[in-house]
């Protein structure tokens, strides 16, 4: 994509598109250098004209809100997509939910229990936006975003549209077979009727268990490693045990509140918070002979 042919694009285009972008402070660890472009359609037609044109020219990325990111300090040799406020809708018929990519996960949670709809009360304890929570199967305290979803929508890199259902996508823990050359712009998604009461209690109780036991407001990635299919221990408990708890490389550390979350200090860089977790998958196979598999994404180049 020459800058001729950026700013031709930028003419046919009614989003934002932005050269040489700085992802900083487009993710919760505050860590990351820039993408050669970035890009916010303003609805669904302005994304196709943009990956037509694209054409498969330089690769591309999309974010959410970051919660889950680990952006190198070289950036991304490409383009980044963020959607704005036309990808951000809740739709209810019934039982039945759709929303946009960019819809906070917390906020569906509130919006399914104003309307007594049960299921999704799991969600109001994980950061971040719907669409990436889709692909890697988020989940917490015995929900996962599989057994609610019935369908998503997608668009490929030659602004192809097609719904998938769920029995096609392939949930597994952490995980879904929907693949970075489909963007995800719609979930439909499927409750069962329970009265509101008791769905905010509900919530409430997984919120007061969930700060009670993460850390909040600080730079931070989410959780770092998933749980191991091959132990018994989840993955803090044999960071704790392998002694790894209280590590720290330049500017970058485990949480005292839970040692499965990075926390940026002090202006950490992304090669600290690498070796970090390299250390710590070491120490852990060396200890427990489990290797730990990263749950956090890590994009950009080395």
């Amino acid at each position: 994509m020459s800058i001729n042919f950026y700013s031709e694009l930028k003419k046919n285009l009614y989003g934002e598109l932005r050269e040489n972008f700085d992802l900083s402070k487009s993710n919760w660890l505050g860590i990351g250098g820039k993408a050669n472009f970035f890009f916010k359609p303003k609805d669904l037609k302005d994304l196709q004209i943009f990956l037509r044109n694209n054409n498969k020219h330089f690769p591309i990325i999309v974010i959410g809100s970051g919660s889950n990111l680990l952006i190198r300090d070289k950036g991304f040799d490409g383009v980044v997509i963020k959607f704005g406020k036309d990808f951000d809708y809740i739709k209810i018929n019934n039982d039945i939910i759709n929303c946009g990519p960019a819809t906070p996960k917390s906020i569906l949670a509130e919006y399914a229990a104003n309307n007594n709809l049960t299921g999704f009360e799991f969600l109001y304890c994980i950061p971040g936006t719907i669409a990436g929570g889709v692909v890697m199967n988020s989940g917490c305290y015995g929900g996962d975003i599989s057994k609610v979803v019935l369908s998503v929508t997608v668009i490929d890199m030659n602004g192809e549209i097609k719904i998938i259902s769920n029995k096609d996508i392939n949930f597994s823990y952490r995980h879904s077979s929907l693949t970075k050359n489909q963007i995800i712009t719609n979930i439909e998604m499927k409750g069962s009727f329970l009265e509101k009461q008791k769905i905010l209690e509900i919530m409430k109780n997984l919120k007061n268990k969930k700060d009670s036991e993460q850390p909040q407001k600080i730079k931070t990635g989410g959780s770092t490693f998933k749980n191991p299919k091959n132990s018994e221990k989840k993955a803090w408990q044999l960071i704790k045990e392998s002694g790894c708890a209280d590590l720290r490389v330049g500017g970058i550390k485990l949480s005292n509140l839970h040692c499965n979350f990075l926390e940026n200090l002090d202006k950490a860089s992304s090669q600290d918070a690498e070796n970090l977790i390299e250390k710590i998958k070491k120490e852990v196979f060396k200890k427990t002979n489990v290797n730990l598999e990263l749950e956090l994404e890590v994009v950009g180049k080395k």
